[in-house]
């Protein structure tokens, strides 16, 4: 799945040879190229292995001086591509090295993105020792490219070496918490109700990637719906390690486990995983403190058609609600579009990300936090709404403290 991969984007200007580069890369015609300047007028992403560092999500950009009729649309959508870029590669011709390309440089910086520069069309322009210093100054990871005469091994060696050496260790599994929560041979009960809004014939991907988590730690997991829940823990010798369960079913599976078992949301695990636990419940905190007429945003990452039984759409509005008993404004936006107004709510409830890398939520995360904006995911504003919240946050206790904080709880209470 593309969130899980690392994500390599491609920038440059216009017809600086981005969409060859993508091509030489992936071995396949993914991007058009032509010599006309602004062919590629959408970001176009590709996967493959890149051995030893696993799969790869590539992403072609539009040029960034593009001064077209819809150039300015098209920059928008490059430039949206840093959010969620681990790597970017930056294309420049030979001794051609300006403000487009300094404004790369420093959204890298910015954004601690890896970069690596990438001199274009290498058959057709000398490269002097000169211009080979100056990009030093800006990366010590250069290379050389001509679509006709490098050879593709030599320049995928290359590009693995400057990757493995800037990338941390386990770069895309570095943030997995349940990997300071389970052991070897732990138990470990998923409770997946399978309702309404259920995939036909499918899990949903949070429920997935929990799944294979809990099987590369090596721990035991046993899959039910919240109708077997309770014949499960009978059938077990002992109690589970940990029950984590589909968040709508959080009130019904918190009163039925034992006090000694642990027990968590699929959304909650995937605000540790994917941005900053402790934000993302110190930003639940201002569900306590809503007033009549507030304005909140509910966000989600994937684009789909809602059903009957819709949890951003059609629960979520219930819930809070119901819980606030405040007149409330909510708006609602999906897939890439984050807007830029986020300063006119009172919060932004997100939803668990399953389809955006952590680099990309953590953005999402920032945007929010600069402008002061309280943050949080439907997991941790269900538990919330259905009173759960300490039981939910227990296995991460800094959170919960900082829920309880942000609520206005007492140094007694927190005690």
């Amino acid at each position: 799945m593309k969130a899980l991969t690392l994500q390599i984007g491609i920038f440059g200007r216009t017809n600086v040879g981005k969409s060859s580069l993508m091509n030489f890369i992936t071995n396949q015609n993914t991007s058009i190229v032509s010599e006309f300047a602004g062919t590629t007028t959408d970001v176009v992403s590709k996967q493959m292995e890149l051995n030893p560092l696993g799969p790869v999500t590539l992403f072609d950009t539009a040029g960034l001086d593009d001064t077209s009729v819809l150039g300015n649309a098209r920059v928008g959508k490059s430039k949206a591509s840093f959010d969620a870029c681990d790597v970017v590669l930056l294309m420049c011709e030979a001794n051609t090295f300006g403000k487009f390309e300094e404004e790369i440089v420093e959204e890298s910086r910015k954004k601690n993105t890896v970069l690596i520069i990438v001199i274009g069309k290498a058959d057709l322009h000398g490269i002097s020792e000169n211009f080979l210093d100056i990009l030093k100054n800006y990366s010590k990871n250069v290379l050389i490219f001509s679509s006709k005469n490098s050879n593709r091994d030599v320049f995928l060696d290359a590009l693995k070496n400057f990757l493995i050496a800037e990338l941390p260790d386990n770069y895309i599994e570095n943030y997995l918490s349940l990997r300071n929560i389970i052991k070897k041979n732990d138990t470990v009960i998923l409770v997946m109700p399978i309702d309404k809004g259920a995939p036909r014939g499918k899990i949903i991907m949070p429920q997935i990637q929990t799944i294979r988590h809990v099987l590369d730690l090596n721990a035991c997991s046993f899959t039910v719906q919240d109708t077997e829940y309770e014949a499960a823990l009978k059938n077990l010798n002992a109690n589970p390690v940990l029950v984590i369960t589909d968040s709508q079913a959080i009130e019904r599976i918190a009163k039925k486990t034992p006090s000694d078992v642990k027990l968590t949301t699929f959304s909650t695990i995937y605000a540790a995983d994917k941005s900053d636990i402790v934000e993302m419940a110190k930003g639940a905190g201002a569900l306590n403190k809503l007033k009549d007429g507030d304005k909140i945003l509910i966000a989600e990452a994937c684009t789909h058609h809602a059903s009957i039984d819709d949890i951003g759409r059609v629960k979520l509005p219930k819930w809070i609600s119901k819980y606030s008993k405040k007149n409330l404004e909510i708006d609602y936006v999906s897939g890439q579009d984050y807007p830029k107004n986020i300063d006119e709510y009172r919060i932004i409830i997100h939803c668990g990300a399953c389809t955006l890398n952590r680099k990309a939520m953590l953005s999402r995360l920032n945007k929010a936090l600069e402008k002061g904006i309280p943050i949080t995911n439907y997991g941790i504003a269900i538990s919330v709404f259905h009173k759960t919240i300490e039981k939910t946050l227990e296995i991460f206790p800094q959170a919960l403290e900082a829920y309880k904080i942000a609520s206005g709880a007492s140094k007694n209470e927190l005690s």
